[in-house]
C-alpha cells in the first residue's frame, strides 16, 4: 500500500491523492452570495415502503414495522361509555384511583354507602377499548379508616399506595398502606402504618426516586401555618398483606412561609425525575378575601428511604383562587415534563426545567363553578393534558377539557391551546372527582360523586387530535412523491430536502412539527434541519 503526505501547504494535492474533491460554491454570510446555488441532491437516503400516501417535501416517521408515514395528526373519535354504579351502593362519598399497568386494570378506593354500611372499600375494575367497565374485585372494606385522600401506582413494587385519615380507634392519625391485585392472588389489603400520631387529614404520598425507593408522605397542620412530610421505604412481600414501611426518624416542616392563614389543607408533594427536584404544595386557608390561596416550596431530597431529607431551594404563592385543589390533586406529568395546576375555571404549569418557574394563567372558563369537583391528568407520551370538572355555562354537567401544552425552556414561557368544554354526562357531581388513564385502551376512568346518590363513573376515550409523531420516530424527508406501498426514498442527516412550503431563511434552524410542516419553534419532535437557501435545507442529525 502506497504512502499519502499530507502537504499543509499544498491542500489541492493532499485532496487529490485521497481522490477528494470540492464544489465551488461558497456561502457568503451576506449579500447575494448568501444562498447556496447548484447544491448536489445527493446525501444520505435509504429506499423504503410507503404506509399511507407520501408528498415530496413532507416530513416522515419510521413505523415500528420499517415503513415510513407522513407526519400528520390523526382525529381520535370520543367515546362514553355507559355508567357503573356498584351494587347496592346509595350513597357516595370521597374515591381515589390509579391505573394499575401491571395488571390492566384499575384500582379504586372510595367511602360510600353498600347495603347501609358507610365505609371506605377498595376495588378493581376493567375498562374496555368500547368503554365499558367490568367490576374485576368488589367493593372490599378497608378497615380503621374514615376516608382515602391519595392513590397513587407503582410498576416497580405493583402496589397502590394510598393515603387516608384513621378512624377514632386510631384518633384519626394519618394512615398509610399499599393494596395489591393479580388474578393469580386476587385483591390483597396491607394494614395501616401510622407515619405521623396526630390528626392531619388532607394530604397525599408518593413513590420517588430511581426504583420508587422513597415514599414521601406530605400532611398539612390544619389549625397552623406548617404542613409536614415524612419520609419512607417500603418492602414487599409476596402480596400487600406482607409489606411493611421503615420510616426516617420523625416528620420535618417542609418549611413553607406562613401568609396570614390560620390552616392549611390539601397538600401534596411533587417528584420532579428530570431534574431530580421535589415540590411540596398545600392550600392555604384565609378569612377574608380570596380565601383559597396556592404555597409552595422547592428543593432537593438527599438520600433515599427512610434516610431522605429534604433542603429548599425556593418559595413561591399565587393569591388568584376561589377553589381549593384537593390532596394529591396537583401531580407530575411525564409527557409535558410539568406538574399541572387546575382550579375549575384557571389553569396553570409548575416545573422545575431550567428551575423553577410557573406559568401565566390560562383561563378554562369564565366562572367558578359552585362546586369543587376537578380532577386533571395527562395522557402519557403526548402533550395533551385533560381537565375535568363542571361546565358552568352547561348547567355544570360533568365534562372535560383538553389542553395542548407546547412548553418552553421554563414553565414560564409555556403556553397552551384549550379544546373544549366537551360533556361527559348531564350529572353535577359534588366536591371530589377520581380519574386515572389507561394507555392500553387509551380511556379514562371518571368517577363522579353524587349528591345524596350512588355514584356514576364512567369510560372516556377524550376527542382529540392525535400527531402520529413523537419525540424518537421522526426520520426524515420524502424525496418523491409516493402512494400506500409504493417506494419512497427517504433524506436522512446530511442530506439537502426541499420542503413543500418553501420561504425559508438560509442559516435559521428548522423543527419537525405535527402537521407535516416543519417551524422555527421546538413543539418537542426534534430538529428538521438547518436552511440554506429559501426553498432548501440540510437534514441534521437529532438533537
Amino acid at each position: 500500500m502506497g504512502t499519502i503526505t499530507f502537504n499543509p501547504d499544498d491542500l489541492a494535492a493532499t485532496r487529490t491523492a485521497l481522490g477528494l474533491t470540492i464544489g465551488t460554491d461558497v456561502l457568503a454570510p451576506n449579500g447575494s452570495g448568501a444562498n447556496l446555488t447548484g447544491l448536489p441532491a445527493s446525501g444520505g437516503t435509504i429506499d423504503l415502503t410507503a404506509s399511507g400516501a407520501v408528498t415530496a417535501g413532507k416530513t416522515l416517521i419510521l413505523n415500528t414495522n420499517g415503513t415510513v408515514s407522513q407526519v400528520s395528526a390523526n382525529a381520535i373519535t370520543e367515546v362514553i361509555g355507559s355508567a357503573y354504579t356498584p351494587s347496592s351502593e346509595t350513597v357516595s362519598d370521597r374515591g381515589v384511583m390509579d391505573y394499575n399497568t401491571t395488571a390492566d386494570k384499575f384500582m379504586l378506593v372510595a367511602r360510600s354507602t353498600i347495603s347501609s354500611s358507610n365505609v371506605p372499600r377498595a376495588s378493581v375494575l376493567a375498562l374496555d377499548s368500547s368503554m365499558a367497565i367490568t367490576e374485576t374485585v368488589a367493593p372490599t372494606q378497608v378497615s380503621g379508616v374514615l376516608g382515602a385522600y391519595s392513590a397513587f401506582y407503582s410498576a416497580t413494587h405493583d402496589r397502590l399506595l394510598v393515603q387516608y385519615q384513621q378512624d377514632a380507634a386510631a384518633s384519626y392519625y394519618v394512615g398509610i398502606n399499599t393494596i395489591s391485585y393479580s388474578s393469580g392472588n386476587g385483591l390483597d389489603i396491607d394494614g395501616i402504618s401510622s407515619p405521623v400520631g396526630a390528626n392531619h387529614a388532607y394530604g397525599s404520598s408518593i413513590f420517588m426516586h430511581t426504583n420508587d425507593a422513597t415514599v414521601a408522605t406530605h400532611f398539612p397542620h390544619n389549625t397552623s401555618t406548617s404542613s409536614y412530610v415524612r419520609f419512607s421505604a417500603l418492602t414487599t412481600g409476596s402480596d400487600a398483606t406482607g409489606d411493611s414501611f421503615s420510616f426516617s426518624g420523625s416528620e420535618v416542616d417542609v418549611g413553607i412561609s406562613s401568609d396570614g392563614q390560620y390552616g392549611n389543607y390539601y397538600a401534596s408533594p411533587i417528584y420532579f425525575p428530570t431534574e431530580d427536584k421535589m415540590m411540596f404544595l398545600h392550600i392555604a386557608y384565609h378569612t377574608s378575601g380570596i380565601i383559597y390561596r396556592p404555597r409552595l416550596n422547592y428543593g432537593s431530597v438527599s438520600g433515599t428511604g427512610a434516610s431522605a431529607t429534604f433542603s429548599e431551594d425556593g418559595e413561591d404563592n399565587w393569591s388568584d383562587t376561589e377553589r381549593f385543589s384537593d390532596a394529591g390533586q396537583v401531580r407530575y406529568e411525564s409527557g409535558v415534563n410539568r406538574a399541572v395546576w387546575w382550579d375549575g375555571k384557571f389553569m396553570r404549569t409548575l416545573g422545575m426545567e431550567g428551575g423553577y418557574a410557573k406559568s401565566a394563567l390560562q383561563t378554562i372558563q369564565s366562572a367558578y363553578p359552585s362546586t369543587h369537583h376537578k380532577e386533571v391528568r395527562g395522557i402519557p407520551g403526548t402533550n395533551k393534558v385533560v381537565l375535568f370538572g363542571a361546565d358552568d355555562a352547561n348547567s355544570e354537567r360533568l365534562s372535560y377539557w383538553v389542553v395542548t401544552v407546547t412548553t418552553g425552556a421554563t414553565a414560564a414561557s409555556d403556553s397552551f391551546a384549550v379544546d373544549g368544554p366537551h360533556e361527559i354526562s348531564t350529572d353535577t357531581a359534588i366536591d371530589e372527582l377520581s380519574v386515572a388513564y389507561s394507555p392500553d385502551v387509551d380511556g379514562f376512568l371518571v368517577r363522579a360523586r353524587i349528591s345524596s346518590a350512588a355514584s356514576k363513573t364512567y369510560g372516556v376515550r377524550v376527542g382529540r387530535s392525535a400527531p402520529n409523531v413523537t419525540a424518537t420516530n421522526f426520520i426524515g424527508f420524502a424525496s418523491n412523491s409516493a402512494s400506500d406501498g409504493q417506494t419512497v426514498t427517504v433524506q436522512l442527516p446530511s442530506s439537502v430536502a426541499t420542503p413543500t412550503q418553501g420561504s425559508l431563511t438560509a442559516g435559521t434552524t428548522y423543527y419537525v412539527k405535527n402537521d407535516g410542516s416543519i417551524g422555527t419553534s421546538n413543539d418537542g419532535f426534534g430538529i428538521a434541519g438547518r436552511a440554506v437557501s429559501s426553498t432548501q435545507l440540510v437534514v441534521e442529525e437529532r438533537a
